[in-house]
């Protein structure tokens, strides 16, 4: 809970729960937060083989049916980059057939079908889902698919004695201090801003520190970066681009407008 707590105090309404599957509870305090959660599909980082497809299958049906009841759940996304929707060939279980199979047994959420991979150049499902590092790219929305920029950011200070590894932290756009990470994140909502209704949901890499990388708000042991002013400048400019998004007299050109 403490997690979901920490993204709302930084402004943020939206999770893309990365590569796993959370335990009930997680979702039941998402339910209670009043957080959106993007939910991927965990598969197999690397050597996927058509052996793969099968198990994916059936793990995907458990995930849906086990976490679906959560309102908090607005989206699926079944791949990830290139992690292994290239072995799902043959129909009915290729890309096309997987995001398919999704709609058919969850038909009131949208789907991402391949957040920031070649598959995503399909043009299958609901979203238009790049990456860009560490700068947001320009998208574009379409008459049937939303813009989304699945990852972005991975900007971060190292701090001494927070992380998992000593000096053996990675970020893609390292920080000088708490202050010069803050400066930078909020330089880079305003380039999401300047792209004006093409986008409509950006996630952030990421909220906390992991083993090897240090780009998040938090510290690995999730204590905080940033001083109380630090930490309200962040949640300003992330309530800013919702505002932004909200504000757009123009009729939207996508399906949903979610901001993290």
């Amino acid at each position: 809970e403490s997690d979901l707590l920490a993204t709302k105090m930084f402004g943020m309404n939206m999770i893309r729960l990365h590569q796993k599957v959370n335990p009930e509870r997680w979702y039941y305090h998402a339910d209670r937060h009043g957080l959106v959660v993007f939910q991927d599909m965990p598969q197999k980082y690397g050597g996927a083989s058509p052996a793969t497809v099968p198990l994916f299958v059936e793990d995907l049906k458990a995930m849906l049916e086990g976490r679906g009841n959560h309102p908090c759940i607005m989206q699926w996304t079944t791949f990830n980059e290139g992690d292994s929707w290239t072995v799902f060939t043959e129909p009915p279980l290729d890309v096309l057939g997987i995001t398919e199979l999704v709609k058919q047994l969850d038909p009131s959420r949208l789907v991402d079908c391949d957040s920031g991979g070649g598959a995503n150049d399909k043009h299958y499902a609901d979203v238009n889902d790049v990456h860009s590092y560490p700068n947001p790219s320009p998208q574009n929305a379409s008459a049937t698919q939303y813009a989304m920029l699945g990852e972005f950011g991975g900007l971060g200070v190292f701090i001494a004695g927070k992380e998992w590894v000593p000096k053996g932290c990675f970020a893609y756009l390292p920080s000088t201090s708490p202050a010069n990470q803050a400066e930078q994140y909020v330089n880079i909502t305003k380039m999401i801003m300047a792209q004006e209704d093409q986008l409509s949901a950006v996630v952030l890499t990421q909220t906390t520190d992991i083993e090897l990388e240090c780009d998040g708000f938090l510290n690995f042991d999730r204590s905080n970066k940033f001083t109380e002013g630090q930490t309200k400048t962040i949640h300003d400019a992330n309530q800013a681009m919702i505002k932004f998004r909200s504000d757009l007299r123009s009729p939207p050109k996508s399906v949903t407008d979610v901001f993290v």
